[in-house]
């Protein structure tokens, strides 16, 4: 039965949602390891900082400030999933 058609997730159970959200801290983990890595190692320290013992508030500034290809690497990280997901499924599917 769908609840709302305008907003999908509400017909998620909690299962997949705790999942969705599980995959969305892994792509944000993987894409700011890819991140770091490119950083001089002045902006690194300043980052440990923030990421260490900021508000959510002072990451997010953070992220606007020093890291204008998040978007891009967030995304990249995204497509990465999806596909080893997609794998996984199919490779269930030919066993099962």
């Amino acid at each position: 039965m769908v609840k709302d058609k305008k907003n999908p997730l509400e017909n998620l159970t909690e299962e997949q949602k705790a999942l969705g959200l599980r995959i969305f801290d892994l792509l944000l983990a993987k894409a700011l390891r890819k991140i770091y890595s490119n950083l001089d190692e002045k902006t690194r320290e300043d980052m440990d900082k923030v990421f260490s013992s900021g508000s959510d508030k002072e990451k997010d500034d953070f992220i606007k400030k020093n890291i204008q290809k998040f978007k891009k690497n967030f995304k990249e990280e995204a497509k990465k999933i999806e596909e080893e997901l997609k794998k996984k499924i199919a490779d269930q599917i030919l066993v099962g």
